[in-house]
């Protein structure tokens, strides 16, 4: 880089006094510089005259490449110094499926307001909390914290986990439902059994045996799979979208099964962009409001 500035200066000003000035050295280093560049080179760049130092050809080649890099160089640091400072970047959110993402589209369209350098990247990753802990996104919005270390939690929306049963399914006769009631139970569900919440908090501890087990990742699906009567399952309530046409919903236990959204992010996170966006997704999350509980009848 010090040669190519060297050359560049002399080129600019075809004076090695005025060259030297621009570059803050002496003049007699910079003669020497440029002595020794031109024998590592094997050539001359500049003819010497008594008026001006004149770039040969070679040092108008070689001119020509120096200004085109150092242009580079310049557009390189400034936009390194952008995301230094947080004002460019791209931010990577990982969402849990089950999560209904109908805010998504006004939280981009207000964080491109607020952070208009900095590109949004919105990521399907099978575990989202290690994901966050490789570095492979940088906010998660998930269903339940953990003590993994490392990890700072911020809490979002509330919500509510609900059993979904077609009607005339003979545990819609129960006000709510245990955990016990599963017990040969037709489940739909979201997630792997033992990677699930259910199965290592409710099911695994009370060696509750299901009936049958369809892993279905889509929720629409889901919904309508209980519609026609082939199961029932266990969802956040906002799935339901306040539609509960064609189905029995129950709470989980007499007090309901209440939780709130999370978002998780790495707590040596220093950048501005994804404080931004903590703070977005915690002023309009929380705005939401979580849809009421219908009647239960039996």
């Amino acid at each position: 880089m010090k040669h190519l500035r060297l050359v560049r200066s002399i080129s600019q000003t075809g004076n090695l006094t005025r060259a030297a000035e621009a570059l803050f050295i002496s003049q007699p280093a910079l003669s020497k510089q440029l002595a020794e560049l031109e024998e590592r080179l094997g050539l001359a760049l500049f003819q010497r005259t008594q008026k001006a130092m004149l770039p040969t050809e070679a040092g108008l080649a070689f001119d020509d490449h120096a200004q085109r890099i150092l242009g580079d160089v310049a557009v390189l640091e400034e936009h390194l110094a952008r995301y230094a400072h947080g004002d460019s970047g791209r931010l990577r959110l990982a969402i849990d499926r089950m999560h209904l993402s109908d805010w998504l589209a006004v939280f981009l369209q207000h964080f491109r307001q607020r952070c208009p350098q900095i590109e949004v990247q919105v990521k399907q990753v099978p575990n989202l909390l290690d994901s966050l802990l490789a570095h492979d996104c940088d906010i998660a919005i998930l269903g339940e914290t953990s003590s993994a270390s490392g990890v700072d939690w911020l809490a979002l929306n509330r919500d509510e986990i609900v059993a979904i049963l077609p009607p005339g399914h003979a545990l819609g006769a129960k006000p709510w439902l245990e955990a016990s009631d599963l017990a040969g139970a037709d489940l739909l569900y979201h997630f792997k059994l033992e990677q699930s919440l259910l199965y290592r908090r409710y099911l695994h501890p009370q060696r509750i045996e299901l009936g049958s087990l369809q892993h279905i990742q889509d929720i629409a699906t889901i919904i309508a799979l209980v519609r026609a009567g082939l199961g029932i399952s266990l969802l956040p309530r906002r799935q339901l979208q306040g539609d509960e046409s064609g189905l029995l919903v129950r709470p989980i236990g007499a007090a309901g099964m209440a939780f709130r959204w999370q978002a998780a992010v790495a707590s040596d996170e220093r950048r501005a962009f994804v404080h931004a966006a903590l703070q977005l997704l915690q002023e309009q999350l929380c705005a939401l409001v979580r849809p009421a509980a219908a009647p239960a009848t039996p």
